[in-house]
């Protein structure tokens, strides 16, 4: 009986008693209700994430057009900045005139050549001396 015992205790014989579970036993009902909705949970934390990825992709791409367009007005003003020295030169009336006698040949008109026309408040004029 003593060799019973220890036959039992060494090798666990399974007793009758307790039958064993098969291994291909479906889950509880519940349980798989659980995993559903962490599939769920975890598949809507995955779009979030990928929306604010999306995000940030975005206004990362609308910083870099943002620094483009600053610096291409910068150019533009430097540019027109440029232009508007270039006016003021060409206007200038010493220019004009160094032109003027230069390239065209101009003289002073002599005092005899000149004539002065005086305008009234009416619109009429008249020569003056």
């Amino acid at each position: 009986m003593q060799q019973a015992r220890q036959l039992s205790t060494v090798g666990r014989i399974i007793s009758p008693v307790h039958p064993a579970k098969s291994p291909q036993t479906r889950p509880e009902p519940g349980r798989r209700v659980k995993k559903l909705k962490l599939l769920v949970i975890i598949s809507l934390c995955f779009l979030l994430s990928l929306v604010v990825v999306a995000q940030y992709s975005s206004l990362v791409i609308l910083n870099y057009r943002v620094s483009s367009a600053r610096a291409e007005l910068a150019v533009i003003q430097e540019a027109s900045r440029v232009l508007e020295l270039e006016i003021a030169q060409l206007s200038s009336i010493g220019r004009i005139d160094q032109i003027a006698r230069e390239e065209l040949g101009m003289i002073d008109p002599e005092i005899d050549q000149l004539r002065v026309l005086a305008v009234g408040r009416n619109g009429s004029s008249r020569l003056g001396e």
